[in-house]
């Protein structure tokens, strides 16, 4: 009995030895792993910390010193800052520039240093000399072709310091800049050429609602139809005296005739996909356009400024109020919101049967680098001009760009939605007619308009001419 009592004992106490054993290997393995989740959190705070010290030690890239650089545009007119700044976006404009010229050490200037007909000749003769007058000529259309085939010009496409796909440089300028691979000229955004404006004091009175033109645009319905229809309400003899008092028109016969083709999907110059420059001018969207302009110009709806040699008055007869609608350049739209007492709006030309949107003409003046200058300082160049005309901070969203436009009209549907139009992709029409530079007179409102010539006997007049040109041109 006393046997089977001590063996029962020790059966116990054996199993309470083996259970504390096992306790003990538990704890001692969650010790150990606790401490090796110690360890490896440890390492990696500091890893983390290393990887944060060395991140700290990365230098910062030195700031681009451009070693005092004056970049001077040769143009036509000085550009100089206003004293007076006339809104929040030109004041911000200027303290951009002001703190990019800082930052970087550079500054810039664009002065009246050549007249709109000699930027070629001008830089021609210094860049051969090797010293050119200006870092960036500025060049008037009629002379864009024979700066690019001239060979002086550099090519702004190797350059990394900008990009010609951003928004702000003009994609038409570019194009009509490019030979073979090369770019040899750029320009920023653009002005669009030929419009109409018209007057909405004489709309009401003619009966007509003052934004009508907004509308029809809006709708797809401004039409060549319709520009007669209204033409002949806006014309009006007010004192019955049986000659015209208001005008629907006032004409300018070139830039009347130049818009009616750009209207119609024509164009006067073309290049092909050899880089070939072609005659388009016997084109039907090209007759079409010539023949209905010639006819619309019969009915008494235009009026030229009276007295000979009057092409620059039209502005005067629309600002005075003497008609309701006047083809121009956007950049007029300052003078009449200065000077003019009636309302105006504006709005594309209206477009001919054999076109599916509106269009207006372009605004092809370059900025030219000449090639005498290493490709380091075209770099440096570049990196200004970039800088220069990059939109102040606040101002740089995608329809930013209407800010400064407001302050020149008295509307803003004319800014909205006609600035706005004529941005779109195929508005602005290209045309290679400025490459002939003054080698053929493609000027017909004197031919139609003046001398009665009709347009099959004014494209055929100078056929002969205009071909050899474009084949000294394709030569090249």
């Amino acid at each position: 009995m006393k046997l089977n009592k001590i063996l029962f004992l020790m059966s116990i106490l054996g199993l309470s030895l083996t259970g504390c054993a096992g306790d003990d290997e538990q704890a001692s393995t969650t010790t150990t792993t606790k401490q090796e989740e110690v360890v490896e959190k440890t390492e990696t705070v500091e890893k983390e910390t290393l990887t944060e010290e060395v991140k700290e030690e990365i230098p910062a890239e030195p700031t681009r010193d451009l070693g005092g650089l004056v970049v001077t545009i040769a143009s036509w007119a000085d550009v100089v800052e206003p004293e007076e700044k006339a809104n929040a976006y030109e004041e911000a404009v200027w303290e951009y520039r002001h703190e990019m010229m800082d930052t970087y050490n550079f500054s810039f200037e664009e002065l009246a240093l050549v007249q709109w007909n000699t930027g070629l000749e001008e830089m021609s003769t210094t860049t051969l000399a090797g010293q050119p007058s200006a870092e960036i000529f500025r060049f008037h259309p009629s002379f864009i072709g024979q700066v690019i085939e001239s060979g002086l010009a550099a090519d702004v496409s190797k350059s990394p310091e900008i990009d010609l796909t951003e928004d702000k440089w003009n994609d038409i300028a570019v194009q009509m800049a490019t030979k073979d691979e090369g770019v040899y000229g750029l320009a920023v955004s653009f002005e669009p050429r030929k419009g109409l404006y018209f007057n909405k004091r004489l709309f009401e009175e003619a009966g007509l609602e003052p934004d009508l033109l907004y509308d029809l645009q809006a709708s797809g319905e401004w039409t060549w139809d319709k520009f007669e229809e209204l033409s002949e309400i806006l014309t009006r003899d007010t004192d019955n005296d049986g000659v015209n008092d208001i005008y629907a028109l006032a004409i300018q016969p070139g830039h009347f005739m130049e818009i009616a083709i750009l209207s119609n999907n024509g164009f006067y110059v073309g290049k092909d996909e050899n880089g070939d420059y072609y005659n388009n001018l016997e084109s039907p969207e090209v007759m079409e356009a010539l023949e209905w302009a010639t006819e619309y110009c019969k009915n008494d709806y235009e009026l030229f400024p009276p007295g000979e040699g009057n092409y620059a008055k039209q502005n005067v007869l629309f600002q005075d109020g003497k008609v309701a609608m006047h083809v121009a350049d956007e950049w007029e739209a300052m003078n009449y919101v200065k000077n003019m007492a009636d309302d105006f709006g504006f709005v594309c030309f209206p477009k001919g049967p054999k076109a599916t949107q509106y269009a207006v003409g372009q605004s092809d003046e370059l900025w030219v680098i000449p090639n005498s200058y290493t490709q380091e300082e075209v770099d440096d160049i570049l990196f200004a001009l970039n800088l220069w005309t990059t939109p102040p901070p606040g101002y740089d969203g995608p329809d930013d760009w209407m800010t400064q436009l407001y302050p020149l009209y008295r509307d803003e549907r004319a800014v909205e939605e006609t600035n706005a139009l004529m941005k779109e992709p195929g508005v602005q029409r290209i045309d290679y007619k400025n490459f002939l530079g003054n080698k053929v007179n493609l000027n017909f409102g004197d031919k139609l308009y003046w001398q009665g010539v009709t347009p099959a006997e004014a494209v055929e007049a100078i056929k002969g001419q205009m071909d050899a040109a474009l084949a000294e041109l394709n030569a090249k």
